[in-house]
Formats: structure tokens, sequence, C-alpha cells
């Protein structure tokens, strides 16, 4: 017996029985049961992951860039690896740490 598969079932039960409960999720309750819960709660994920990515391009990124304009004057080894030069090198993630070359160049020196 897959515990997985019977999970499932039972959480397909307990939302279906949630939505028919409530006269005003009639409709939705048909709806999730002809297009199946995975497909519908595949499509509110989708949602969720659309408008967390416009809030992380227009209020996080704006504050990320100049934090890491205003780090990259003081730390002149750091910079962002790409994804094919972390594969092709992983030493290289150390540049991603702020301050870590310096700390690496200083010990090394003295």
């Amino acid at each position: 017996m897959n515990i997985k598969k019977w999970m499932w079932k039972i959480a397909t039960i307990l939302v279906m029985g949630v939505l028919i409960l409530n006269p005003e999720f009639v409709a939705l309750a048909l709806f999730v049961d002809a297009v199946g819960l995975d497909l519908f709660l595949l499509l509110f994920e989708v949602q969720i992951v659309a408008v967390i990515g416009y809030y992380f391009h227009a209020w996080f990124k704006p504050v990320l860039r100049s934090f890491y304009k205003c780090l990259l004057k003081f730390d002149p080894y750091f910079f962002i690896p790409t994804k094919d030069s972390v594969g092709k090198s992983p030493i290289i993630l150390c540049h991603a740490v702020p301050f870590m070359m310096l700390l690496i160049i200083g010990v090394t020196v003295a």
C-alpha cells in the first residue's frame, strides 16, 4: 500500500467535502472535480509564483541592486558568478560571499 497515494486520496476527499459544504463554493468544487485536485493546485501555485516574481522584481531587486553596488565599492573581489562558471569551478563561490576573498588574502599574507 502506497502511503503517498492514500494521503492524496484523503486530501482530495477532504478538500471536495469542504468545498461542497459551502454553497458559494459549489461551482469551484465542480471545477476542481473536473480538472483534478493536482491540476488545480498547480494552477494555484503558478499564480503564487507569478505574484512573488512581480514583487521581487518591483520591490526587492532595486533595493538589492543598490546594496550590491555599495558592496562593490568596499570589496573589489566580490561578484556573483553565473551557474555555468560555478559548474566548471565550484571554488568561485568564495567570491559570492562578501569580504571572504579579502579575509583569505589577509590571512595568507599574514
